[in-house]
């Protein structure tokens, strides 16, 4: 399988000029954005900034993976190595919200920008923030996002706006477009998510996310497990890779053929009985109650002073002691409902673990690789089907699955 990776071999000495930028640079981007980098990088290009972090023996550690082979490969590739930096951002407070946050922005060409979202890092605050999108409908930082478009809008006045992100930078993508003002909106060309969590109802049915939806476009593998957390009534793709399910969230592990993304048939049986699985366990846990949890949870990580991920998980033995600490600190009741959800969880998925190939309703949900040729998901998380959406896809719900059913008669 060739991945983005060797895209980049193979088509890295074009310009934007003679092959315009697509979903496969972008999602070069929207890992390029990881690297660690700092506002100095402003002014200087991506080939610059990767033989700077070549020489870095703090940075030698990661050359033998993805991130090392892009470094390698960037100042071999004027594609993207002589894209300009205008601004790199980045922001960890724990106050007056958990906020981990970086955003960047390049010149693609004489007239058009692109704004880059990061994803998850390994920081607890970003892990916390992460927790937090999946009970509440929105997080501090998607407005901190909308507010770094706005800024950067004003600073580049004359150009068109591309936006994409990876993971929570592709929510933040999408909602910063959707909540920004119309003449912004008009100039933005594209909001590209890359495995993407989605959002809740009370986000996609907004006039603004409506107004947005046709410039929205969400890319997910076929084993996806953060893309299925919460909804997607934008056009979603769905990418094949060979990746197993867990891997298969770094866009680099997605197969790419010439200039695009290979398509899979659809989402993989796994991946949708874990879209329903988290579905069960959403509508089994009060959101009150998760979200105590969540700020019981890390204000015990920040106590043990536990500030990344890697401190719990780098070696097995230490990950069952660190994390027995961080429930054995908590008090007997928050113990008692953390062992309860997550005892949920697990019976979510055995008792969803079945529903593709079961004679029920989940039987007609289609397993398709392009959201505007057939739904990917029937079903949203406040279980209606969605009531301001544009007309056609309110249609397309309707008629696909009275189909279905009269097959079944």
């Amino acid at each position: 399988m060739s991945g983005t990776l060797d895209y980049l071999r193979w088509r890295g000495d074009l310009t934007f000029k003679e092959k315009p930028f697509n979903s496969v640079d972008a999602s070069l981007f929207s890992s390029l954005i990881y690297l660690p980098v700092d506002k100095s990088a402003k002014g200087h290009t991506l080939a610059e900034v990767a033989e700077k972090l070549r020489v870095l023996p703090s940075f030698q550690v990661q050359t033998h993976d993805e991130t090392g082979a892009q470094i390698w490969l960037l100042p071999k590739s004027p594609r993207l190595g002589n894209v300009e930096i205008l601004n790199w951002t980045n922001r960890l407070e724990k106050d007056p919200y958990p906020l981990q946050f970086t955003a960047a922005t390049f010149r693609l060409n004489a007239n058009t920008i692109l704004i880059v979202y990061r994803g998850t890092d390994s920081s607890i605050i970003g892990w916390n923030e992460d927790m937090t999108m999946n009970y509440m409908p929105k997080i501090y930082g998607q407005d901190v996002a909308a507010d770094y478009l706005r800024e950067m809008a004003e600073e580049f006045p004359n150009d068109k706006i591309y936006l994409t992100g990876h993971s929570k930078g592709g929510n933040y993508a999408e909602y910063a477009l959707s909540v920004v003002e119309p003449e912004l909106q008009d100039r933005i060309i594209k909001a590209i998510s890359f495995d993407g969590p989605g959002f809740f109802g009370e986000v996609w049915r907004s006039p603004g996310f409506v107004r947005a939806l046709p410039k929205m476009k969400t890319y997910l593998p076929e084993g996806s497990i953060i893309g299925t957390m919460l909804d997607h009534p934008e056009r979603v793709l769905i990418t094949k890779s060979n990746a197993p399910m867990v891997q298969q969230h770094d866009p680099r592990r997605w197969s790419v053929g010439r200039d695009s993304f290979v398509l899979a048939d659809g989402l993989t049986s796994g991946a949708r009985s874990l879209r329903h699985s988290l579905i069960d366990f959403n509508h089994t846990i009060p959101d009150v109650q998760r979200g105590e949890l969540w700020d019981t949870m890390f204000q015990s990580f920040e106590e043990l002073n536990i500030t990344d991920v890697f401190q719990i998980t780098a070696h097995k033995l230490l990950v069952t002691v660190r994390f027995s600490r961080v429930i054995m600190s908590l008090t007997p009741d928050t113990r008692k409902y953390i062992l309860h959800m997550i005892n949920e969880i697990i019976n979510a998925i055995r008792g969803n673990i079945s529903l593709p190939f079961s004679e029920t309703d989940f039987a007609l949900y289609p397993k398709s690789n392009d959201s505007n040729k057939k739904p990917i998901f029937y079903e949203f998380y406040d279980t209606s089907v969605p009531s301001i959406l544009p007309e056609e896809i309110k249609i397309r719900f309707k008629t696909e699955k009275d189909a279905e059913n009269k097959k079944l008669k």
